[in-house]
């Protein structure tokens, strides 16, 4: 699931609190990837930096084309229609 934002905090990921840190601001546009929930008994960081499986790999190469379409739109000044677009989970595309 993708999250588009015009601005906020970063909400404990530390790659953002350094772009913040730079910027010296929390106002500036990105796009978030979701990679669901952890498994049980995981370590978050393990499993957001570990390898997908076949299944999910589809599920991400999907995100990536979602995502690199919602840069494009923000880019050309559509910010708030690529958040309508991809601001809601999708069901099957």
């Amino acid at each position: 699931q993708l999250r588009i934002r015009k601005q906020g905090s970063a909400g404990g990921h530390n790659g953002i609190k350094d772009i913040i840190r730079q910027l010296g601001t929390e106002k500036f546009l990105r796009i978030k990837v979701g990679v669901g929930a952890k498994p049980k008994g995981w370590d978050l960081a393990d499993h957001v930096l570990g390898h997908f499986d076949t299944a999910d790999r589809a599920e991400v190469e999907k995100a990536i084309g979602h995502a690199v379409e919602a840069a494009e739109m923000m880019i050309t000044g559509e910010t708030d229609a690529a958040m309508n677009r991809y601001n809601v989970k999708k069901k099957e595309e």
